[in-house]
C-alpha cells in the first residue's frame, strides 16, 4: 500500500471568510443531494432549529437571491459565546442565540432595528445559488465535522490555521508570531508559494513581510498558467491561494470574493471555480494533488451542530481559554484520491491540513507539539478524508453556469471595524517601509492610498 508521500505531491489549501456549514452546505440533505451529509433536513420549523428571541421564534429559511447583506454579522467571542447558547440545564451549547446576537448588534446603530420574520444569520443557500460549492461536494468528499478552532473571529482562528497555534482570543491591529507556516516550510526545504487576488492577509503579519514582497507571491492570474507549464523542479510543493479580502483596502469595481459578509457569494463561487479549473488544467499533475478549502470561522451565521468539547489556552499575556472549538465550517477535500459524493464525518479543525504537512514533510511525520496535542484530543488529518490509493482518472468539468450576484461598489477609505483597521495598518506600514515593493507587488494598493489622501485633504 502506497504511503501518502508516495500518493501527493502537490497541497493547495483555499481559506474563505465567514460562512458556516448549514449556510453554505446545509442544502446538500435537504436537498437530498447528498443525504449522508449532516446538512438540514425538512421540515425547518422543528424544534432542533429554533432561535429565540424576545419571546419569538425563528427558524432557518433558504435564500431566494444572493443579495449583499445589510451589514456584517457579529461574530467576536463574547458573541459567539451568545450565539452558541449553553444550557446549565441540559449541559449543552443549544445553538439557539444567533437572532438574539444579531438583533442586539444591530440595534447598537439602529435602536428599531427589526428584523423580519427571516433575519440573516438563517438562511441558507440553495444549490442554484452556490453551484461550485455544490458541485465540488458533488464530485469530490465533503467534510461535515470541520469546525474553526476557536469560538471566536477572524484573526485567531486564522493565525491558528497559519501557525499552529494563537496568541490571541480577540482581533489585533497587527499580529505578533515568532513563527508562522511558510518558515515551516523553508526550515524543510519545501517549495511553496502564495497566489492572491488582492492584499495578502499575510501582510498582517511584520514576521512575513520579507515574503509577502517576494516572488514567491503572485497575482493569481499566473496561477493556471504556472499549473499547466512549469517545471517540476520548481512547481511548489505547498500553495496556498487568497481571495480578495472584504476587509482590505479597495478601489471601485476591484470586486473582493472571500464571502465575508456583507457581500453576496456569487462572487467567492467564481474565485473557487477558477481555482478549481487552474488546479486541475494539468491532468498529471491534477492526479497527485490535494486541494482543500475550508473557512476562517462562521462570521455570525446559524449551524445546528454544536461546537466540540475542545478546550485550547491561547499562548499569549494574559492567555485565555475557550472550553470548545468554534462553530462548523464548510470544507471540501477535492482531489483525485477521494471518491466522488463521498462524506467525511471525521471531527476536524484547522489543524487537519497542518497534519497532512506534517505526515508529508515534518520530522516524525508531525507539524508542531500543539497541533499533535489537537490530534490526540480526537482531531483528524486531512490525510483521513484520502480514501482512495490510486487516483481517479476523471477529471470533473466545473458547471459553466452564470453566476449572478447583487452587489454595491465601493471605495471604502476609512475602516469601520477592527479587520479593517488591521488591513488598512498593514498597507500603510508596507507602503512606507518598502514603497517600491508593495507598488510592483500590489498597485492596487497605491492607487487605494492615493484617492485616500485625495480625499482627507
Amino acid at each position: 500500500m502506497p504511503s501518502i508521500r508516495d500518493r501527493i505531491d502537490t497541497v493547495v489549501y483555499v481559506m474563505m471568510e465567514n460562512r458556516s456549514f448549514d449556510h453554505m452546505l446545509g442544502h446538500l440533505s435537504y436537498d437530498r443531494i447528498l443525504p449522508e451529509a449532516d446538512g438540514l433536513v425538512p421540515p425547518v420549523r422543528q424544534e432542533a432549529y429554533e432561535n429565540l428571541m424576545g419571546g419569538d421564534t425563528y427558524y432557518p429559511f433558504k435564500h431566494r437571491v444572493d443579495n449583499r447583506l445589510g451589514f456584517d454579522l457579529p461574530h467576536e467571542w463574547q458573541e459567539v459565546a451568545a450565539q452558541l447558547a449553553y444550557s446549565k440545564v441540559t449541559k449543552r451549547h443549544t445553538m439557539s442565540g444567533f437572532v438574539e446576537s444579531f438583533v442586539k448588534h444591530a440595534r447598537l446603530t439602529d435602536p428599531g432595528y427589526d428584523p423580519g420574520a427571516r433575519p440573516d444569520p438563517l438562511g441558507f443557500f440553495p444549490e442554484r445559488l452556490v453551484p461550485i460549492h455544490s458541485f465540488l461536494a458533488q464530485n469530490f468528499t465533503v467534510c461535515d465535522r470541520w469546525f474553526c478552532p476557536l469560538p471566536a473571529a477572524t484573526q485567531p482562528n486564522k493565525t491558528f490555521a497559519l501557525c499552529g497555534f494563537t496568541p490571541y482570543h480577540e482581533n489585533q491591529t497587527l499580529i505578533s508570531v515568532d513563527t508562522i507556516l511558510l518558515d515551516w516550510l523553508e526550515r524543510r526545504q519545501v517549495r511553496w508559494r502564495v497566489y492572491h487576488d488582492g492584499l495578502s492577509f499575510f501582510a498582517l503579519y511584520p514576521r512575513a513581510w520579507r515574503h509577502v514582497l517576494s516572488s514567491r507571491f503572485r497575482d493569481i492570474e499566473f496561477l493556471l498558467h504556472d499549473c499547466l507549464d512549469e517545471a517540476d523542479a520548481t512547481f511548489p510543493q505547498v500553495i496556498i491561494v487568497e481571495p480578495s479580502y472584504e476587509s482590505a483596502p479597495h478601489i471601485g469595481p476591484d470586486q473582493p470574493n472571500d464571502n465575508h459578509a456583507p457581500l453576496p457569494v456569487g462572487f467567492g463561487e467564481e474565485f473557487l471555480r477558477r481555482v478549481y479549473e487552474a488546479v486541475s488544467a494539468n491532468a498529471d499533475r491534477w492526479r497527485r494533488t490535494v486541494l482543500i478549502v475550508s473557512y476562517d470561522e462562521h462570521g455570525g451565521f446559524w449551524d445546528h451542530v454544536p461546537p466540540l468539547r475542545i478546550p485550547y489556552t491561547t499562548t499569549g499575556t494574559p492567555p485565555h481559554t475557550f472550553e470548545t472549538t468554534g462553530v462548523r465550517v464548510p470544507a471540501l477535500i477535492v482531489s483525485p484520491l477521494v471518491e466522488p459524493g463521498s462524506v467525511c464525518h471525521k471531527p476536524m479543525d484547522h489543524s487537519a491540513p497542518l497534519q497532512l504537512l506534517g505526515e508529508l514533510f515534518g520530522h516524525q511525520g508531525k507539524y508542531s507539539r500543539p497541533v499533535t496535542e489537537r490530534a490526540a484530543q480526537g482531531l483528524a488529518s486531512v490525510a483521513d478524508a484520502l480514501t482512495r490509493q490510486v487516483p481517479r482518472d476523471d477529471r470533473p468539468a466545473a458547471p459553466s453556469v452564470a453566476i449572478q450576484a447583487g452587489a454595491t461598489l465601493e471605495t471604502r477609505l476609512a475602516p469601520q471595524d477592527p479587520m479593517q483597521t488591521a488591513f488598512e495598518t498593514a498597507a500603510l506600514q508596507l507602503l512606507e517601509k518598502e514603497p517600491a515593493g508593495t507598488a510592483a507587488k500590489y498597485p492596487e494598493v497605491v492607487h487605494w492610498k492615493h484617492a485616500k489622501d485625495r480625499a482627507e485633504g
